[in-house]
């Protein structure tokens, strides 16, 4: 009961922060979409910026929040702006959310929505036969792991991953950025235990025991991630999930995955869902809109 009262708070809260980083409504057509799921029962809800050019990639985005909190409506300016750069159709995922919904729920429901996106790329895009999956944060983490979870006949749809400040491993993982940024700032690290806690439903006491219950919550700590495609991976310097992105971006490099890198010196966690009132965060869509040119 308490965790569903916090997360209750935590997340009107996070609409509003949001709602006053981004005053300004934006005029993308939008629409609703309701995605079949793997239970024929339930639906997966959605909203797809249509507006594109011919031929661009569709952008399968999923939002932050710590698999937690967030919704359509707390990255609406994100993804508007997307849409509006890039010429790329967003759709924008609303997956189930812990506590109501543990692991694996999130990570299903964006397995679901990305294979069904794959299938429906006529209907999504204009004459695009291609896709990208996006996401920060926790969104970072699904996208990374539906990359490496999509069957074969999805993935050849598949153009690239975006993950921005992304959430790749878990907490014991022992990153000296969880003590340097881990308090004072937006993300803290008794914030980041208490979304990983809550979204797995228990708190384990070894990586070993977290990597063997919840393998595709941990993109990290796939040995091979030859098979991921193209990636654009961003950092922010004030933020405890910033040495584990770095370390996520080396690995990939490892393993010969083209990726661009771009670190934000003076930023922290979550800047990208304000492009309305953080310069950063639209320079790093326009970073974004340059790096899809190169697929």
């Amino acid at each position: 009961m308490i965790q569903k009262i916090l997360a209750w708070i935590l997340r009107r809260y996070y609409v509003n922060v949001n709602r006053k980083a981004n005053p300004e409504a934006h005029t993308q057509r939008t629409h609703p979409v309701n995605i079949p799921s793997r239970d024929d029962t339930r639906k997966i809800p959605a909203r797809h910026y249509s507006a594109c050019d011919e031929g661009k990639p569709l952008i399968v985005y999923f939002h932050g929040g710590g698999w937690v909190i967030g919704d359509l409506e707390t990255h609406d300016a994100l993804c508007a702006k997307l849409n509006q750069v890039t010429g790329c159709a967003v759709l924008a995922i609303d997956y189930r959310l812990a506590p109501e919904h543990r692991f694996p729920a999130a990570f299903e429901d964006a397995l679901d929505a990305t294979i069904w996106a794959a299938e429906q790329l006529d209907v999504l895009t204009d004459a695009s036969t291609q896709l990208i999956v996006a996401g920060d944060s926790a969104g970072g983490n699904l996208a990374a792991t539906v990359s490496l979870n999509l069957p074969e006949i999805a993935r050849a749809s598949l153009a690239g991953q975006v993950l921005i400040y992304p959430v790749t491993e878990y907490y014991l993982s022992g990153y000296q950025s969880y003590i340097d940024k881990g308090k004072d700032y937006a993300l803290s690290k008794t914030l980041m235990h208490y979304f990983w806690n809550t979204y797995l439903g228990e708190k384990f006491s070894d990586l070993a025991t977290a990597e063997s219950k919840a393998k595709t919550a941990l993109p990290g700590t796939y040995e091979d991630l030859s098979t991921m495609p193209k990636t654009f991976l961003s950092t922010a310097e004030n933020d405890p999930l910033r040495d584990e992105g770095i370390a996520f971006k080396d690995a990939l490099i490892k393993a010969s995955v083209a990726t661009y890198y771009q670190h934000f010196t003076d930023s922290e966690h979550g800047f990208a869902t304000a492009p309305g009132a953080d310069p950063e965060a639209v320079r790093q869509i326009e970073l974004i809109n340059e790096w899809i040119a190169t697929l």
